[in-house]
């Protein structure tokens, strides 16, 4: 049976045909089957059906194209492209671990790493600790933390005041925890380490210099052969040489060099190539063939060149054995074995040859100047050695190139500044300092004169530390613009420069700039002292010719304009604080005080002349609050040289402003009091929202109602519920947190002295828990129980004086009673005239096992709560009616589990906080 399609298949051969491919497959050679069929085959095959025959040879002929391949020698290029890949695919192989290495060597604790332990008192210890234990180890815990955060030593040793050193380097954080706790002093202690990745800056992160040359460097090289052939190039066993006659005689011929060092030439024979270059050999050749074949001339090159293996030893990567190119040379086989580690020299680098070191490779030459004429190639059977690093210096600062380097040879500083490329332009050679290890084993620092040939003629030892500061960033002949400015910059400084001529107009600074205070910092010559000074930029826009208010600028001014919103604080602390630097006992700090009703009260510089206007402006001006027509100004006075005494003095600001009255000169700290407006309150507001007739916000009078501000909102709606209303106060939202925080300390500490005294108490530890989460997740709402049914009609003793920040909620009319708690199913029921609170709980499906019957208690919808035993945290009333909107609470039994007698009240304050949140909520 067949089946066709768009390619003809078949599913079912016939039995002919089986016999045939049967027959094809038991033939004994692979290559015989498919060269020819036998008779028999041959005669089974011309028997198909037409389409079958055809499919049949089309699979012999792949059969034979298959094998044809297999038999076939792989051509060199396939070999090559095979071997590159092999090559890749091992390269990717060890990328991967390295990666991996890497990665592993990241996350463990190495020497020089920043960590931060925690030390606390373990509460989770299964053994019950005496007092005196359990004081030690808070003891411990408090003086250790102090230290943080701990520096490992060069050794990756961690030093703990009173424990003493501990070895920490190669150790994951985990493993660190787990070899601290090992201490005797730390038993009892719980350690937490983070470590920070911190990366070394300045000298400290300085690196040995030449070594990352050999980052990144492969496992495998592609051979060394595209390359010319040096004319010194001595042949030897291995190497292929290509030889082409032209002319009267045409042909080509590969002629490797054989183990007795002669090469065949076809009808010339043997020639010997011992000990020759390929220029020689070559002469040699041209000379024979030109001698025997007339008229013929020969062309010779360097074909695939003989493989030597080497050895690469001493402080390199992956010293071993390695097979090179003949032409490799030394820094060749030094990447082959992935460079030099820090702890071997790049400077000293020795070949040996025969026990004999024929030469010696420096680096440096390489780095610094680009010299390889050192760099020769190795030969068979030679030895690559590196040695340990020689003598040190660090190199640091305002150099070209900071780092650490090897030395050899070089013995003076300016030798070794040198290799460092010399200094920066920003360098201050002036004040170099050498940081060096006496013969006691301490650190001394020197200072040098780089400048001087003497101080550069300093001999420098292993481990010494040159620093090279930089100069003072002081720009000379410029101003420089700071703050709330379009461009902050430095300008250039000419004579007769004036604020104006940096400021145009306001479209150069930002909006809110202060334009009544720009502060100005200059340096007094020569002395270098600081002075303050201040500008009115509107003034000085007025009248930009005037010196008084428009004065000019001086070299290194500073200039700093305000953000009225920012403040400028930042500016005038750090002012002082130079001030303060500079001031001497017979001189007092010219410094002066604002406060009270101002917009930026605080410290000022005190300026030349400065008077108590001057200082309102400097202050930001006053506020709407203030009271101008008296304010205080505290002036202190030495009596005698013994005693400081304070003088008042009452100022009439009106009149100085309006200019009725003298400005009073300022003293240096001299305090200026600027007072507010009797009765003056900030705008004051309640929202009232729900079934009132207008909702909204509204602004009340100091002493003003509830029912005042309610009746200015038209009253309740027919719909609205007096008795339910929720009115909400701030002060008592932040009084609720506090409580709610000393509640959750309060459990946290009962729970961890249960889970020691009390280990085995289960269900109680699990009970706590889930209360401190329960009240973890509260949310203080500040209800005030109030009564508005009283309030709207009118009985004042009733009523509430307002608050800012009061809130009144009116629902409308409830319809139903919720029950929460220990109930089977807590839900909400209509409410049913004449039920009680049992009828509502059997509605419910009754208590649960864990219920506490003789603590049930009703929330009424104004808040109150009604109980048989109630809590102190609540209100109580009498009266056991169910009423729309009121919740029936089962609390939990607590004292089936034998907790705290905290915790029965932790229940009630959470299920009311609740109540309260679903109230509030639902506006």
């Amino acid at each position: 049976m067949t089946v066709t399609s768009r390619k003809f298949t078949w599913s079912v051969l016939p039995m002919l045909v089986l016999c045939a491919l049967a027959a094809l497959s038991l033939a004994a050679p692979a290559h015989a089957q498919l060269e020819q069929l036998t008779p028999e085959q041959r005669r089974m095959v011309e028997q198909l059906p037409p389409a079958q025959r055809q499919e049949v040879m089309r699979r012999l002929q792949q059969e034979r194209g298959r094998a044809t391949a297999a038999e076939r020698p792989e051509s060199p290029d396939r070999m090559d492209a095979d071997r590159e890949e092999s090559e890749r695919a091992t390269e990717q192989t060890r990328e991967r671990e390295r990666s991996r290495e890497e990665a592993e060597r990241e996350l463990r604790i190495q020497a020089r790493d920043t960590l931060v332990i925690r030390f606390e008192r373990d509460l989770t210890q299964l053994r019950v600790p005496t007092d005196e234990e359990r004081d030690q180890a808070e003891r411990i815990a408090e003086r250790l933390d102090r230290y943080n955060p701990f520096l490992l030593d060069a050794q990756g040793r961690l030093l703990l005041p009173g424990v003493g050193v501990i070895e920490l380097a190669g150790l994951t954080v985990e493993q660190a925890v787990i070899r601290l706790r090992a201490e005797e002093d730390l038993r009892d202690v719980a350690v937490q380490i983070t470590k920070l990745p911190l990366q070394p800056v300045g000298i400290a992160g300085l690196k040995p210099f030449g070594y990352e040359l050999f980052e990144g460097v492969p496992s495998t090289f592609a051979p060394v052969s595209d390359i010319p052939v040096p004319a010194e190039y001595v042949l030897g066993p291995g190497d292929v040489i290509r030889a082409q006659l032209f002319g009267n005689r045409s042909a080509d011929y590969e002629l490797p060099v054989s183990r007795d060092l002669t090469v065949q030439f076809p009808e010339l024979g043997p020639v010997s190539v011992a000990g020759m270059t390929f220029d020689q050999v070559r002469e040699e050749l041209r000379q024979r063939v030109s001698e025997q074949f007339i008229g013929t001339r020969l062309s010779l090159t360097l074909g695939d060149l003989r493989s030597i293996r080497i050895f690469v030893l001493g402080d390199v990567r992956r010293p071993g054995s390695y097979t090179v190119s003949s032409l490799a040379t030394m820094l060749n086989a030094l990447f082959y074995s992935g460079g030099v580690e820090e702890r071997g020299t790049l400077r000293n680098i020795e070949l040996k040859r025969n026990g004999e070191t024929v030469q010696r490779l420096d680096l440096y030459d390489l780095l610094l100047r680009g010299d390889t004429r050192n760099d020769v190639r190795v030969r068979p059977g030679d030895v690559i050695f590196v040695p340990p690093v020689g003598a040190r210096v660090v190199v640091g600062g305002e150099v070209r190139r900071s780092a650490i380097y090897e030395l050899r040879g070089e013995t003076t500083v300016e030798q070794v500044l040198s290799l460092a490329g010399g200094f920066l332009p920003e360098a201050q050679p002036e004040a170099a300092r050498l940081e060096r290890l006496d013969p006691s084993g301490a650190r001394v620092i020197e200072g040098l004169n780089l400048a001087a040939s003497a101080g550069r003629a300093t001999r420098l030892r292993d481990g010494d530390v040159l620093h090279v500061p930089p100069g003072a960033r002081q720009l000379e002949g410029a101003v420089t613009l700071h703050g709330h400015v379009q461009r902050a910059s430095e300008f250039q400084w000419r004579p007769g420069l004036r604020l104006t001529d940096l400021l145009v107009s306001s479209r150069d600074l930002k909006p809110g700039a202060d334009l009544r205070y720009v502060l100005i910092r200059r340096e007094v010559v020569p002395n270098a002292q600081i002075s303050v000074l201040s500008v009115d930029l509107t003034a000085a826009w007025d009248a930009p010719e005037s010196i008084q208010a428009n004065p000019p600028l001086m070299a290194r001014d500073q200039i700093y304009v305000f953000d009225r919103e920012v403040g400028r604080e930042h500016v005038t602390r750090r002012l002082i604080d130079e001030l303060q630097r500079q001031t001497d006992p017979a001189r007092p700090l010219p410094v002066v005080n604002v406060s009270g009703r101002v917009n930026a009260p605080g410290r000022y510089p005190l300026e030349p002349g400065m008077g108590v206007l001057d200082l309102l402006r400097a202050g930001g001006g006053m506020e709407d609050a203030a009271f101008i027509n008296e304010a205080e100004l505290v002036r202190y006075r030495v009596v005698g040289g013994v005693s400081r005494e304070a003088d008042v003095l009452d100022l009439n600001l009106a009149d100085i402003i309006a200019g009725r009255a003298d400005d009073v000169l300022l003293s240096p700290y001299d305090m200026l009091n600027i007072r507010e407006v009797s009765g003056w309150r900030e705008d004051q507001t309640i929202e009232i929202l729900g079934e009132v007739a207008f909702p909204g916000e509204y602004t009340f009078r100091a002493g003003e109602t509830l029912s005042s501000v309610l009746a200015r909102a038209g009253g309740l709606t027919e719909l609205g519920s007096a008795r339910a209303a929720v009115f909400t106060r701030q002060t008592l939202r932040e009084r609720e947190r506090e409580q709610i925080e000393a509640l959750t300390s309060r459990i946290e500490s009962d729970l961890a002295a249960l889970a020691l005294s009390d280990p085995d108490n289960v269900e109680a530890i699990s009970t706590g828990q889930t209360l401190l989460r329960q009240v973890r997740g509260a949310e203080p709402i500040g209800r005030l129980v109030i009564d508005l049914p009283s309030i709207t009609s009118a009985r004042v003793t009733q009523d509430v004086e307002l608050r800012a920040g009061d809130r009144l909620l009116v629902p409308l009319r409830s319809q139903e009673v919720t029950v929460l708690g220990e109930v089977q199913y807590a839900t909400s029921h209509f409410h049913e005239p004449g039920w009680d609170r049992e009828s509502y709980i059997q509605r419910s499906g009754g208590i649960t096992q864990r219920a506490d019957s003789r603590r049930i208690y009703v929330v009424k919808a104004s808040g109150q709560v009604v109980a048989s035993s109630g809590s102190r945290w609540f209100s109580r009333a009498d009266g056991g009616t169910i009423e729309p909107g009121d919740t029936i609470v089962v609390p939990l039994d607590t004292e089936r589990v034998r907790p705290l007698l905290l915790w029965s009240s932790v229940t009630q304050i959470i299920y009311n906080l609740a109540i309260a949140a679903a109230a509030v909520n639902s506006f």
